[in-house]
């Protein structure tokens, strides 16, 4: 069942990309917008995104066209669906779940690195790393937990008003990680 629900979740990855590249354009500052643009572009073309090319988009991510309620409706219905969300509901709905959700997810990421990765069986592990976006059945538990390891650095590091970077990173952090890193 995690193959299929993780094939209609992959489903959703190219909207999510093609939505944040379309909403990137629209960014009144020239060197986020380039910055934003050349990830949507690395990742459309195979490559992981590093840690630190997410943290310096994250300003991007609150207060402007990128803010979970400041997204075209086609593009938080992509997001809904990456988080299994139905996307069948008013738009504003569809907000406030998805803000509600990646909040819920954000703070489990900082429970969970205090209790620490190494107190997590490997299918607790696989389950926290599946949650976050990744379809962890074909890695090891070394990859699960290094993928799991950034993750967590990059949510802890994010506040609650850059919430659409972690939605998005969902996305960006998962679609290339069974391809080696660039």
């Amino acid at each position: 069942f995690l193959v299929v629900d993780d094939s209609i979740r992959r489903a959703s990855y190219p909207a999510v990309l093609q939505g944040l590249a379309r909403a990137a354009r629209s960014l009144p500052e020239p060197r986020p917008r380039q910055l934003l643009q050349q990830l949507c572009s690395q990742v459309q073309g195979g490559a992981r995104p590093h840690l630190a090319q997410l943290l310096a988009v994250r300003s991007s991510f609150s207060g402007s066209a990128l803010v979970l309620s400041g997204l075209q409706v086609d593009h938080v219905r992509a997001l809904s669906r990456v988080l299994f969300l139905t996307p069948h509901l008013p738009a504003v709905l569809l907000r406030h779940r998805l803000l509600s959700h990646v909040l819920e997810i954000r703070h489990l990421d900082r429970a969970l690195l205090r209790l620490g990765l190494g107190q997590l069986s490997e299918e607790e592990l696989r389950a926290a790393c599946y949650l976050r976006g990744l379809n962890s059945t074909h890695l090891g538990q070394a990859e699960c937990g290094a993928w799991l390891e950034q993750w967590l650095q990059l949510s802890c590091e994010l506040q609650a008003s850059e919430a659409s970077l972690l939605a998005h990173s969902m996305v960006l952090l998962s679609l290339n990680y069974s391809r080696p890193s660039e």
